[in-house]
This record gives C-alpha cells, sequence and structure tokens, in this order.
C-alpha cells in the first residue's frame, strides 16, 4: 500500500513563504530533529495520517544529514522570491522503511527519498 504524499505537499506549501523557509533553515541550523521540527509547523496530524511518523523516527543521522544538507543548499542559493523544494520522496510501504540519498538536480542538491527494499 502507498503512502499519502501529504506531508511532502504540505512541507513544500510552508517552504515556498520566505518566511517559514527562513524558520525551517534556522531550526536545520540548531540541528533539530526531523520529528520536532514537523511539529513546530503544526504538521503532526499530516505526518501521522500519512503513515510516516516510525519512517521519521528510524531515519538514520547520515540520512537526516543528506535532507538537512539540501535544505540548507537550496536557501543559500535560491532567489529570496523563491525556492525549489529540495525533496523526491516516494513511500510505497511505510513498513517497509526508505533510502534517503543525495542527487543532482538542475537546481541543486536534492533529497531523493524512495522504498527501501521489502524485507525478504
Amino acid at each position: 500500500m502507498a503512502a499519502s504524499a501529504s506531508i511532502t505537499q504540505q512541507a513544500a506549501r510552508l517552504w515556498a513563504d520566505p518566511t517559514s523557509r527562513a524558520r525551517i533553515v534556522a531550526m536545520h541550523a540548531k540541528g533539530a530533529s526531523l520529528l520536532s521540527m514537523v511539529s513546530a509547523l503544526g504538521l503532526d496530524s499530516v505526518l501521522d495520517s500519512d503513515g510516516l511518523r516510525d519512517v521519521v523516527a528510524n531515519l538514520t543521522p547520515d540520512e537526516v544529514s543528506v535532507i538537512r544538507d539540501a535544505f540548507v543548499t537550496e536557501a543559500q542559493s535560491a532567489p529570496s522570491d523563491g525556492a525549489h523544494f529540495p525533496v523526491d520522496c516516494r513511500v510505497d510501504n511505510a513498513a517497509d522503511g526508505v533510502v534517503v540519498s543525495a542527487i543532482s538536480g538542475a537546481a541543486g542538491p536534492i533529497a531523493r527519498i524512495s522504498p527501501a527494499a521489502p524485507a525478504s
């Protein structure tokens, strides 16, 4: 069963707003956990309705770093009136987990979140 993409859609809407974007970058700079950031941005209910809380909670420090780097780099290079949402996220089954990797995009680094191989 595919997980909903509501969390990425809501996060992208926030990211498009320069004030929210600055707040997100400040939280990344302070090393805030992704779950505390979700809560601070008022997205807890969306994360839970997508069934992705455990996925986010179980990201490794290296995976969080990939995500953090993509956001900070995009914010630093984007014009003040707009920024590309630096995440390409697909979760087929939240129970299987995800793999986070850095890829290059036309607008800069992107954190790709893709389905993990199902357990055999």
